[in-house]
């Protein structure tokens, strides 16, 4: 029989919400971030696919994904309805080549909603999402729960399971069926500009406003059909991305049905096209000798001068310029050992800023992060609440002298991470701390969050940062042997064995909050820390942030210009200009 309405917890009106992020094709630690990218992509991909179909009855809806041209999985949506609750569920399979390496990436949402029937026009419609990742044979879960005047988020990664309540914004939005209804009603009724609002868990438990805009019309084939399409750009807020939809502008399916999202990324378009399961299926199968674009080193920031060497170098300096600022604002934040001076500003975006990192200068903490408690409770990824986490710090611990400051434990706590991991690579996905102290396995997310939580299980307070790491490698060699060459900010080339490259890659770290001050350090490195960091943002990885705050990096992709401007390597002396 039919389940009674729900309680109000809000008035909801609208859906969507996506980014994608190039696959991870290299196997080293600095290089998580790509695979960080991927998953969010992913995961805000298929709210995309299914997010505007405004028919209520069933669907059964395949796409095949292509980046460059090049098939590289499938997306399978489907909408069914028992006892008045309608759930929405998008699965995708996505494979990455580079040679004969694969990465094997699935990822399902659910969104389960009531039928207007079911309820008063002022009752709430969501009533679940579960979120389900998988990449390298483990498996992420989260189901987030709608009840009364809240949000319930269920967390579960490897043997690990975290629950935590969080107050639901008081504003109207949508669930994703009443969203589909929405884009179709003004689209059918020639609005060329459609705002709605909504939640997307992956993204936290926050109401994001969305942005259709109709941009023109033309002809495409569809599944062996041409048809006319109308073309929307569309803006998430918090993601600054350069994405499309394409709706069919004729037909049963005019504004309901989404035929294609098109996103303009530096190795190529990404498209997921309108097709049929067995295309679809298809493009998910391994094909051998199959190659795609190159991802990674195609994000990779190059520069023009050398550090000469990064792990004795005091401070430098470096000029961050956007390509594009149209859409995008440089927000570098000053925090840790990074000042940032903005120089150049046009329509309220930072298009230009001189990033300093001096070792010697650690910045001080705002107000709100000296009393913001997530820093050091624990969560789902930094759950350092576990026996095993508790346990390994107090080892590190009972190592040093009982009057050791905080400062030199967390020194010692990340040696200790850095020499725990010992396979250093992407075989893990997305381990939470507990998860890796037992697996001894992962790239810089891995080892970000392992060294996070072992300072919370000290009263220390930490956060994991993402931005670019310096690194070098040979110009005119990628591979040798298979092996990715020196792509890691722990080795530095030396001379002789050809011209070397010096590029700043995507990369993860942690700071830890010492006597009201923030300090970088880097478990993927030999040494504590060095200045190759630009920091982009951090994130306490609570639970309720979810993805929300790494978004900010998302326009920056392929889209940075940087130039070395000044190092310096005595301690007490003026160091030297490069420009």
């Amino acid at each position: 029989s039919q389940q009674a309405a729900p309680p109000r917890v809000g008035r909801v009106i609208a859906d969507a919400s996506h980014v994608w992020s190039p696959p991870l094709t290299v196997r080293h630690p600095l290089s998580a971030m790509m695979k960080v990218r991927t998953v969010w992509a992913c995961a805000l991909l298929l709210g995309v696919c299914a997010g505007q179909e405004a028919a209520w009855e069933d669907e059964d809806l395949w796409y095949t994904v292509r980046i460059a041209g090049q098939p590289v999985g499938s997306l399978h949506t489907t909408v069914s309805n028992e006892g008045g609750r309608y759930t929405s569920t998008e699965a995708m399979h996505v494979l990455v080549h580079r040679g004969d390496d694969l990465s094997e990436m699935q990822f399902q949402t659910d969104f389960t909603e009531w039928e207007e029937a079911s309820t008063p026009a002022s009752a709430p419609r969501a009533i679940e999402t579960a979120y389900v990742q998988e990449f390298a044979k483990q498996e992420v879960k989260m189901l987030c729960k709608f009840i009364p005047g809240e949000i319930e988020l269920t967390s579960h990664n490897g043997e690990q399971t975290h629950v935590t309540k969080a107050p639901l914004e008081e504003t109207e939005w949508a669930a994703r069926l009443q969203s589909r209804r929405q884009f179709k009603d003004g689209c059918l009724a020639g609005k060329d500009t459609i705002k709605y609002r909504t939640v997307r868990p992956e993204l936290g438990p926050k109401v994001v406003d969305v942005i259709s805009v109709r941009v023109g019309n033309e002809t495409m084939e569809v599944d062996g059909v041409e048809m006319a399409v109308s073309v929307w750009d569309v803006a998430i807020a918090g993601v600054p991305v350069n994405m499309s939809e394409v709706y069919p502008d004729e037909g049963p399916y005019r504004c309901t049905r989404l035929a294609q999202m098109r996103m303009q990324m530096p190795f190529g378009d990404l498209r997921a096209t309108l097709s049929n399961k067995e295309e679809a299926q298809a493009a998910a199968v391994k094909v051998e000798g199959q190659q795609l674009p190159e991802l990674v080193y195609a994000m990779f920031v190059p520069l023009r001068v050398r550090i000469e060497s990064v792990n004795e170098a005091y401070e430098v300096r470096m000029r961050v310029k956007l390509r594009d600022a149209s859409q995008q604002t440089l927000d570098l934040p000053s925090a840790g050992y990074q000042s940032v001076v903005v120089e150049e500003e046009a329509n309220g975006r930072v298009q230009q800023a001189l990033v300093t990192v001096n070792l010697q200068a650690p910045l001080k903490a705002t107000a709100e992060e000296l009393a913001d408690l997530a820093f050091t409770s624990p969560s789902a990824m930094v759950d350092s609440s576990d026996k095993v986490l508790i346990n390994l710090a107090a080892t590190v611990r009972k190592t040093l002298s009982k009057r050791a400051g905080k400062l030199e434990v967390a020194y010692a706590l990340r040696e200790f991470a850095y020499e725990h991991i010992e396979t250093k690579d992407l075989t893990t996905a997305f381990a939470s701390a507990s998860e890796v102290a037992r697996t001894k396995a992962g790239d810089c997310t891995e080892h970000a969050v392992l060294l996070a939580a072992l300072l919370r299980t000290q009263d220390i307070p930490a956060r994991v940062c993402h931005g670019l790491v310096y690194v070098e490698r040979y110009a005119d060699e990628i591979e040798r042997d298979g092996t990715p060459l020196a792509v890691s900010p722990d080795s530095p080339l030396a001379e002789g064995e050809g011209e070397i490259k010096a590029e700043f890659g995507w990369h993860m770290w942690t700071q830890a909050m010492v006597d009201g001050v923030w300090v970088d350090l880097d478990a993927t490195l030999h040494v504590p820390y060095n200045v190759g960091h630009i920091l982009v943002g951090t994130s306490s990885m609570a639970d309720v942030e979810g993805h929300y705050q790494h978004m900010g990096m998302a326009g920056l992709i392929g889209n940075l210009d940087m130039d070395l401007t000044f190092q310096r390597y005595d301690p007490n002396g003026p160091g030297h200009d490069e420009l």
